[in-house]
């Protein structure tokens, strides 16, 4: 039902904008007149109504247009009856879900369309790479990361999706042009700087950390707001919905990218996630109790995963062994 609320969203925008295709004002037209009936009355009075109205515009994701461009979509505007629309919403999705049953192929055009906007990298567990934008942005990958964005209007538009994993910016600076990251938890937006953004999975967490410049960083869900400089950083959990702020060197927020590697009090997970990105392999335990281990270390220059996996047992005073494809660590 979410894809069908994104794809009606377009193209209702669309259509308010006079940028639909006839034949898709025609299907619009076709499900206005589908649930258009003036039998049905949702409000209870004016006030009810009025907060119908703006919860239409929230959901649809529409402001209300500014004055000299009102008598434009006036005509566009008066057909979406809010007696209509709010009998729709209030079936919690069923408007976007009604207007595909009358228009099927509607949702697979607008699909189409929006799928072929976005050019798609993702990296092996074990691979780094380094990517340039076309507006001149260079961005490098860790292991286990995907990213989406738009390459033909990115001068234009420049959003790019970080669905997992961990990349380090150096962004291009365009003052008429912000350059915005989702997340699909946590967005940030900056002008020109470098920083780095780590979306885990492992742990439903968001890091952002600054090496030069601002960067703002924000959560729709709890409208909260950071801006932050260099060499200060946010953390995200999805569990607790709140964000802890905390201090990093900038000197080593991109130590990854370079051949080394930094933990800054990470617990197990966290570590078991950093070795799979960095080097493609499980970690795994052999009746250890993995609860109170954390992790504090700067490696300048790994030279390889034994190197990691003997510091990380000198910690603990246990050993590891290699099975398979993963690596096993036991008293």
């Amino acid at each position: 039902m979410q894809v069908n609320l994104e794809r009606f969203k377009l193209i209702i925008t669309d259509y308010l904008g006079g940028k639909s295709t006839e034949e898709e004002r025609g299907h619009v037209d076709n499900w206005y007149e589908s649930i258009s009936n003036d039998d049905i009355n949702p409000f209870i009075d004016a006030n009810h109504r009025e907060k119908i109205k703006q919860e239409l515009f929230i959901r649809v994701g529409i402001a209300e247009a500014p004055v000299k461009e009102k008598k434009m979509q006036a005509t566009a505007v008066r057909k979406f009856s809010w007696l209509s629309a709010a009998a729709a919403i209030l079936v919690i999705g069923g408007i976007s879900l009604l207007f595909f049953q009358h228009n099927p192929m509607s949702l697979s055009q607008k699909q189409t369309e929006t799928i072929a906007l976005l050019t798609e990298t993702v990296t092996d567990a074990g691979e780094l790479k380094e990517i340039q934008l076309p507006d001149g942005t260079s961005i490098f990958l860790n292991g286990n990361t995907r990213i989406r964005y738009d390459r033909k209007n990115f001068a234009s538009n420049r959003r790019f999706f970080l669905d997992r994993g961990e990349a380090f910016f150096r962004v291009k600076r365009d003052t008429l042009h912000p350059f915005k990251i989702e997340t699909g938890i946590v967005s940030v937006a900056v002008l020109g700087t470098s920083f780095n953004v780590n979306n885990s999975m492992s742990t439903k967490q968001v890091t952002v950390e600054v090496k030069t410049g601002r960067v703002r960083v924000a959560n729709a869900k709890n409208g909260a707001n950071h801006m932050l400089t260099a060499g200060k950083a946010v953390r995200y959990s999805v569990a607790h919905n709140d964000f802890e702020t905390f201090d990093r060197d900038p000197a080593y927020i991109n130590l990854w990218t370079q051949g080394g590697m930094q933990l800054n009090n990470i617990g197990f997970k966290e570590l078991k996630e950093v070795i799979y990105n960095r080097f493609g392999v499980m970690l795994h335990t052999d009746n250890l109790n993995t609860d109170t281990f954390n992790y504090s270390l700067m490696i300048p220059h790994v030279q390889s995963l034994d190197q990691v996996l003997n510091i990380v047992c000198n910690i603990h005073q246990i050993k590891f062994r290699r099975e398979k494809n993963g690596i096993i660590l036991y008293k």
